[in-house]
């Protein structure tokens, strides 16, 4: 029953003298200290997310994953808060819950990532409620609330997973998108003003509209490993592993979560006109076919402005230019549905 298991060093968990888990029980059956960590199953949740329901959601599954058997601990503190022994003790879990956003989820991995050893990780099952929640749309995740709970736990126990690639932002990793240019204006708008939880997409309309009412195409230099793809130009910027953006728009048509490079789309941009143009063909899936937009795949990615302007990762705040992005050596593993296909339509319970 316990071949194969074993303890981090260092997590408080167990201690079987440096002994593999079949070793020690061998030698004092039933005398283990603790719980093989390979049957616990943290959770970390964001309370405020969907609307305040991330508790509620929190709250359910750790009853059911408890009552399917599992250990678990349930973590709600803010993630930059939690103390990195708690992350030590989430190495070598069977697997690893997150209740959130796309935030949420990115500020997990980004911690797991600078806590863990990248073997350590465990594989991730993430439960959106968020409010664009494209990763979960993106892994066919689609659950349903009234029988949340069950779909949970035998994906849990199915354990099939997927390894996406990972990039880092000044050292900020993250998942999905980043973004320099208007995108990125609205981001860091929307989170000056914002207080509380996000309530809907409609909550991006003012920090929208502030932005457009400032200059938010700032001249742009951008390097694709090394190679220059537009020098001080007005312009926005997507560098992302996913084809999805909050838009809906397929902004990153060829990207592939584990093909080991990121894409790179560079927009021209100088007027409104050719903004509202843009997005329109985009909605169309037509956006590459547009003069002067250019496509690039790569693993070292470099923008500079001539003055700092606003960058987002994942939806959130990132700092500003200049902005080094660069593909991880690292593919994360998350649990899917077995049912569903990456990239598959789904929505959140």
């Amino acid at each position: 029953m316990l071949a194969g298991w074993r303890w981090p060093k260092g997590s408080g968990l167990c201690d079987t003298g440096g002994l593999s888990a079949d070793r020690a029980y061998a030698i004092a059956p039933g005398a283990l200290p603790c719980q093989p960590v390979q049957s616990v199953i943290p959770i970390f949740a964001n309370p405020i997310s969907g609307a305040g329901r991330g508790r509620q959601v929190a709250e359910r599954l750790l009853a059911a994953i408890k009552k399917a058997g599992w250990e678990s601990r349930l973590h709600l503190d803010p993630i930059d808060t939690i103390k990195p022994e708690s992350f030590a003790q989430v190495a070598g879990a069977a697997s690893l819950l997150i209740i959130g956003g796309d935030g949420t989820v990115r500020a997990v991995v980004a911690r797991l990532i600078r806590e863990l050893p990248l073997e350590e990780i465990p594989p991730i099952l993430i439960v959106p409620v968020g409010t664009a929640n494209l990763l979960g749309r993106h892994l066919g995740i689609n659950w349903r609330d009234a029988v949340l709970e069950t779909q949970v736990v035998q994906t849990l126990r199915r354990r099939n997973i997927l390894h996406l690639d990972a990039a880092s932002a000044n050292g900020n990793p993250f998942l999905i998108v980043g973004g320099v240019g208007l995108d990125a204006e609205v981001v860091h708008e929307l989170s000056r003003i914002r207080s509380g939880p996000l309530r809907g997409r409609w909550q991006y309309i003012i920090p929208a509209l502030k932005s457009l009412s400032r200059e938010p195409f700032k001249a742009l230099t951008v390097r694709v490993d090394g190679q220059t793809l537009i020098q001080k130009q007005r312009a926005m910027v997507f560098v992302g592993n996913i084809r999805e953006y909050g838009t809906g728009f397929s902004l990153l048509p060829h990207a592939r979560p584990d093909d080991g490079l990121l894409d790179i789309c560079v927009i021209p941009c100088q007027t409104l006109y050719r903004l509202f143009l843009t997005f329109l063909m985009a909605s169309m899936g037509e956006h590459l076919a547009m003069e002067q937009v250019l496509y690039a795949k790569g693993r070292q990615i470099m923008i500079e402005s001539t003055e700092p302007s606003p960058v987002q990762i994942d939806g959130e705040a990132a700092g500003f230019t200049p902005v080094n992005i660069h593909l991880l050596p690292v593919r994360v593993p998350f649990i899917v549905p077995s049912n569903q296909q990456a990239g598959a339509t789904a929505s959140h319970p």
